[in-house]
């Protein structure tokens, strides 16, 4: 009976010995896998650190490009570059076997060494400044310079005319991105036979995908949910309800209306007009752009009602002046946080706060009373007030700052 006894406790505890070491030896390659996919992803991680410092501060390049970054044939990333309307995104893989890591970005300039308020070209005219006006930072003026003047029985209340350099400008503004407005051009003359149409449901893109085209129907009234990569066509005139939720598309049309208490973030590109409505917000990054081509009529503009919360930059551009040049009209207490760019006039009222740089060929100031040229009455027009985050666009030729990630895209 004992050796019975000792037989069945010497089974029974070889079972769980066994048992135990099973499990170690499991638990270790647990572990061992664990850390490997660890390493692995870290790993990964670098290399995508690596992939995104080769598209900022690597050779300039678009379309697509693929790194073997230690010529091992372990370590690879996959680099894509395109334009998105005025900025440019980024779209970096990089991969080891079948384990991918995978980001997209919008890529702007940081432009913190530009000190310029206000760029005025040289029509042999001085500005003239008058009440609570403030340019702060850097002016780039006509020879002629600037001037205290009175409007409407008030004169100028600053202690300075300009707080900050006075520096001579030219007889034309500093030349856009010619590729880039290319670009935008085409857009506003593209062919869209062929494109499906957008219907009434909302539609989000990723920038993983292949963007989303549509074309839109004549008289089209945009009230739905648009995001992402979508960008939007149309040959006639177009209408942005207030009810609309757009977040980072891009649109194209001769004509473009914004309704009154619009917000939301988008690219709003037209050869012929934009017409933004009374108190809309359009949130950073955004885009109002209109750009003389062939196809164009007699007035191109920008045309905004009073109380505008803009963030971003609005241009207009002519390659040739014209005998009506373009113009970009800002009506009373409009607040631009970033740039404003005309190859033509700016128009405004008072009230108007500009926290960046404003450059054009000439100032008309409306009062109620009457309009002066190159008169400046009771705007502030403060670059050091621009957040130190903004990143401009690569539109702006001039601008050699570096590359930097503006905004993580999905």
């Amino acid at each position: 009976m004992l050796k019975a006894g000792a037989l069945y406790f010497s089974i029974v505890m070889a079972f769980f010995i066994a048992v135990l070491s099973a499990s170690l030896i499991m638990l270790a390659a647990h572990y061992r896998s664990a850390y490997l996919k660890e390493l692995r992803f870290n790993r990964l991680l670098l290399n995508l650190d690596s992939g995104i410092s080769l598209v900022l501060f690597g050779d300039d390049f678009s379309g697509r490009k693929l790194f073997d970054l230690f010529e091992e044939n372990a370590d690879s990333v996959a680099l894509e570059k395109a334009n998105w309307g005025i900025y440019d995104y980024s779209l970096v893989k990089s991969f080891i076997s079948g384990d991918t890591l995978k980001r997209a970005f919008l890529i702007g300039k940081s432009d913190e060494s530009e000190l310029t308020s206000v760029y005025l070209s040289d029509e042999d005219r001085p500005l003239s400044v008058s009440g609570d006006t403030r340019i702060t930072g850097d002016a780039v003026l006509p020879k002629s310079g600037v001037k205290q003047s009175y409007v409407e029985g008030r004169p100028y209340s600053g202690t300075k005319l300009v707080y900050g350099a006075i520096k001579e400008s030219k007889r034309t503004l500093p030349a856009l991105d010619e590729p880039m407005l290319k670009r935008l051009s085409s857009g506003l003359d593209k062919e869209l036979q062929g494109m499906p149409w957008l219907g009434r449901e909302d539609v989000s893109g990723s920038f993983f995908d292949s963007v989303k085209v549509y074309r839109l129907k004549p008289g089209a009234v945009i009230r739905q949910s648009l995001s992402g990569n979508v960008a939007l066509y149309s040959d006639t005139t177009l209408v942005i309800s207030a009810e609309a939720n757009l977040d980072g598309i891009q649109v194209y049309a001769p004509f473009i209306r914004v309704d009154d208490g619009f917000k939301g973030a988008c690219q709003l590109f037209a050869r012929d007009s934009i017409v933004v409505g009374k108190g809309t917000t359009f949130n950073y990054p955004s885009c109002l752009g209109v750009i003389r081509t062939q196809s164009s009529g007699d007035e191109v503009k920008i045309s905004c009602g009073d109380r505008l919360d803009f963030n971003g930059v609005l241009f207009s551009y002519e390659a040739k002046r014209s005998g009506l040049q373009t113009t970009i009209s800002l009506g009373k207490d409009t607040r631009v946080n970033g740039e404003i760019y005309a190859t033509g006039l700016v128009k405004m009222e008072k009230g108007l706060k500009v926290n960046g740089k404003i450059a054009c060929n000439r100032f008309l100031m409306q009062t109620p009373q009457t309009l002066y040229e190159n008169f400046l009455v009771d705007v502030d027009f403060n670059r050091k007030a621009r957040s130190k985050y903004y990143l401009s666009s690569g539109i702006f030729k001039e601008n050699a700052g570096k590359n930097k990630i503006l905004k993580w895209l999905n």
